[in-house]
C-alpha cells in the first residue's frame, strides 16, 4: 500500500512538473503582441491594425487574436481591425470569479470598447466567438453596426464538439486538476491528431503553431479557461437564443460545407429562423477553420455583410 502511494505521488509530481515545464516553454515563445486593458473582472489584450470603419474580430475557444493574423491584414486594407483575445484566452485575463458566460464575456468586451473610444464596431466571430459576437449585438445593439459569423456556435449543443468535447467538465475541482496535471502531456502526446481533426478536411497551415497562436492552445491555463468556457456555453446559448429576434442589424453566417466540429445546418438555422433579414454561404469542401483556411472567403463575407449596414 505504502509503495503504491509512493509511486502515485511520484507520477502525480512527474505530472505537475512536465506541466510546468511545458507552461515555460510556452511562455517564452510567445510575448503579448498588442496592449492590455484593464476592466471589470480581467485584462483584455488586443492588437490593431489599418484604418477606416472600426471591425472588431473574436476568436473561438482555445483561440487567441494571432489565430487572425492573416485576416485581419487582409481586411485591414478597408477596416481598421481590432483583434482581441477573449476573457481568459490568450494575454486576456479572467480574475477568479469573474464568470465565464457569453454575458459577462459581452460585458467586459463593451467595457474595453468604451475605454478605447470606440464607439460603434461591426463583428465577426468565429465559432465560440460567434455565440459572444451574437450576445452583444443584444446587449448593445447601439454599438453594433453589423454581425458576420464564422462557423459560429450559435445553439446549445446536442451531441460532443469533436476533440474539444474533453473540455466539458462542470466540477471545479476535478477540472482544476485535470489542468495541472495530465491536461498537457495527453495534449503534447494527441495534439498534431487533435488539431488536425479540427482543420478536417483542410490541411493544418505550417504557421499555424507560432505565427497563428496555435501552440497557446496548449498552455495548461488554456486548458482550464477552455472548460470554463465550454461549461458556460450550453447555458448561455439557452439564455441568449430566444433573444436573436431582438438584433436589428445585418446578420450573415458563413459555415464550411464540412465542418465535423459544428454542425452546420443546426447552427446556421438558429439565426435564419430567429432574424428574418439573416443571410447565409456555405463554403464546399471547407472545415471548421475557415478564418485560417479561407482567408479571402471570409473577407470577402465579412465586407458584404458589413455594407448592409452602412
Amino acid at each position: 500500500m505504502i509503495v503504491a502511494l509512493l509511486v502515485f505521488i511520484c507520477i502525480l509530481a512527474g505530472l505537475i512538473w512536465f506541466t510546468a515545464k511545458m507552461d515555460g516553454n510556452i511562455e517564452s515563445a510567445f510575448t503579448p503582441a498588442g496592449k492590455l486593458t484593464p476592466v471589470s473582472g480581467g485584462i483584455i489584450h488586443w492588437q490593431k491594425q489599418g484604418s477606416g470603419p472600426s471591425l472588431l474580430l473574436i476568436h473561438g475557444l482555445l483561440g487567441n487574436s494571432n489565430n487572425f493574423n492573416e485576416l485581419a491584414k487582409t481586411l485591414a486594407d478597408r477596416y481598421t481591425v481590432y483583434s482581441i483575445d477573449r476573457p481568459g484566452s490568450g494575454f486576456s485575463s479572467r480574475y477568479k470569479g469573474t464568470s465565464a458566460s457569453f454575458a459577462q464575456q459581452s460585458k467586459m468586451i463593451l467595457e474595453w470598447m468604451d475605454k478605447e473610444g470606440i464607439e460603434c464596431v461591426s463583428v465577426a466571430g468565429h465559432s465560440m466567438g460567434g455565440g459572444v459576437a451574437l450576445r452583444m449585438a443584444i446587449d448593445a445593439p447601439s454599438k453594433i453596426t453589423s454581425v458576420s459569423l464564422l462557423c459560429p456556435l450559435t445553439t446549445p449543443l446536442k451531441g460532443g464538439a469533436g476533440p474539444l468535447s474533453v473540455l466539458y467538465i462542470p466540477n471545479e475541482f476535478v477540472r482544476s486538476s485535470v489542468a495541472k496535471t495530465i491536461a498537457s502531456p495527453l495534449r503534447a502526446r494527441l495534439g498534431r491528431k487533435q488539431v488536425a481533426q479540427i482543420f478536417h478536411p483542410e490541411s493544418v497551415p505550417a504557421s499555424f503553431s507560432v505565427e497563428g497562436g496555435g501552440l497557446l492552445a496548449l498552455h495548461s491555463r488554456s486548458f482550464y479557461e477552455g472548460s470554463r468556457d465550454t461549461v458556460s456555453a450550453q447555458g448561455s446559448l439557452y439564455k441568449q437564443q430566444t433573444r436573436y429576434c431582438e438584433i436589428q442589424c445585418p446578420v450573415g453566417v458563413l459555415y464550411g460545407e464540412k465542418d465535423t466540429i459544428l454542425k452546420p445546418s443546426e447552427h446556421i438555422n438558429a439565426v435564419t429562423d430567429a432574424i428574418d433579414a439573416a443571410e447565409y454561404q456555405v463554403l464546399p469542401n471547407a472545415g471548421h477553420m475557415i478564418p485560417v483556411t479561407q482567408v479571402q472567403a471570409c473577407a470577402d463575407f465579412i465586407c458584404a455583410i458589413d455594407a448592409k449596414g452602412r
